[in-house]
């Protein structure tokens, strides 16, 4: 397994909703492979039990390829202990226990990727309630530039992920919600999805 980088503020309606400026350049951070679940349709998927308020970040996800550009695309789920994000944040230290924990990392079914990235579309839905959407095109910082970016400092390699960050929206999950998140194409074409209850 590769590694697990993920952009953050890429969409600027998120920036603010977090209190957060908008990013000049792109900014990184890492997940632990072992953070990473693939849930098949329909499956419960098991939070860790220590975890109190979780919150979702719908996100489009980049396989990269053996030329390290975009190989494969799929929906993800970038998922945030808040509270202790919150208490790192406060004291200045990193964020790693807030966004490493198991299960943490969750991507739909890879498909190959359409020729206009920009055109495609996140959705999540909740309990059946919508609670993010945006176009890619949307994102400051568009996924073919975080890859760039990331070339030119990082040890990227063939089969590591990229999760290209989320729009606004996020907020908290209950253990027994049903999580449904989509990537669908400029007509309406489900490209990946998950479909699991958090359990």
């Amino acid at each position: 397994m590769g590694n697990i980088w993920c952009a953050l503020r890429t969409f600027d309606d998120h920036a603010k909703e977090m209190g957060g400026e908008a990013l000049q350049s792109p900014r990184f951070f890492l997940k632990p492979s072992g953070a990473l679940a693939e849930p098949n349709l329909g499956c419960d998927l098991v939070l860790p039990k220590h975890l109190v308020e979780v919150h979702h970040e719908v996100e489009l996800v980049l396989k990269l390829g053996d030329d390290l550009d975009c190989s494969q695309v799929a929906i993800g789920l970038d998922l945030t202990d808040r509270v202790t994000q919150k208490i790192a944040k406060s004291e200045g230290m990193p964020w790693t226990q807030s966004k490493g924990f198991a299960n943490s990392a969750i991507v739909g079914n890879f498909s190959k990727p359409p020729i206009e990235l920009p055109h495609l579309r996140l959705e999540l839905a909740i309990n059946g309630n919508l609670r993010q959407e945006s176009s890619i095109d949307e994102m400051r910082f568009s996924p073919l530039e975080l890859i760039d970016e990331l070339s030119t400092w990082a040890p990227i390699d063939a089969g590591d992920l990229l999760f290209c960050g989320t729009p606004a929206g996020v907020g908290p999950m209950q253990r027994g919600d049903h999580v449904q998140a989509r990537l669908l194409s400029e007509d309406g074409t489900i490209i990946s999805e998950l479909d699991f209850i958090l359990a």
